[in-house]
């Protein structure tokens, strides 16, 4: 499994894809609380992005793809920023 939970973040590492937004659903719901850390993923499914959107968890870590890093990242970090402010 690419998704792990432990007691300071929920960490996504490797190639992240659709079978893993059920997962990640799962622990945001359960620790809404935790960051989740990107910083070791290599890849990250759009339905997983989107359940980041839904759920607006602190996103933390740099992930190690430059376009997920530079186009992605920034737009996804806005939206959650303008969803807290509402």
């Amino acid at each position: 499994m690419t998704i792990s939970l432990d007691a300071g973040a929920i960490t996504l590492s490797g190639a992240c894809g659709v079978e893993e937004a059920e997962p990640l659903m799962s622990y945001l719901e359960s620790r809404p609380d935790l960051p989740v850390d990107i910083s070791a993923a290599t890849v990250i499914h759009t339905a997983l992005w989107q359940a980041l959107m839904v759920f607006g968890p602190e996103i933390i870590g740099t992930p190690i793809s430059s376009f997920m890093a530079d186009k992605l990242l920034p737009g996804v970090r806005a939206d959650i920023a303008t969803r807290r402010e509402i």
